[in-house]
């Protein structure tokens, strides 16, 4: 196997330890990391205001974001071994949906965290939406 496809392929696992390792963190921790990104992202966009709805908001789209990178990432490892259709869009949407539960589930057992189905499905249109966008690029170049 060349280095090319063990990277491929690993990559989707070094990015499930950075998500899983945000679950880890208790609340007060992650609480913290929100309000600080928070803080930046009003700085650069002042048109979004301060307070509970925009660290909401971003802590949405921060899950949204994270899972949709994993569906590509995923997507790809896969596109090694699957060529570009329904069964590879299906094996990364439902591989993101797992990673989603168990994120979700991780939350349960860490002071101050909260899994909620919610976020489950938040995570789960991004994998949704990384996947298509992957799959739309993979299928455009192989007819290229």
């Amino acid at each position: 196997m060349n280095k090319k496809i063990i990277i491929k392929r690993g990559l989707p696992f070094l990015w499930l330890i950075v998500i899983w390792g945000h679950s880890l963190m208790p609340g007060e921790v992650s609480g913290g990391e929100s309000s600080f990104i928070t803080g930046i992202i009003i700085k650069i966009l002042p048109f979004i205001k301060n307070g509970e709805q925009a660290e909401t908001f971003i802590r949405k789209t921060a899950h949204f974001t994270e899972f949709a990178i994993l569906a590509v990432l995923i997507a790809i490892a896969f596109s090694t071994i699957i060529k570009p259709g329904i069964k590879l869009a299906l094996n990364t949407a439902l591989s993101g949906l797992f990673a989603a539960f168990v994120d979700e589930t991780v939350q349960l057992f860490v002071e101050g965290r909260s899994g909620e189905v919610k976020d489950m499905w938040i995570d789960f249109a991004g994998v949704c939406v990384g996947a298509l966008i992957t799959l739309l690029i993979l299928r455009r170049k192989r007819r290229s």
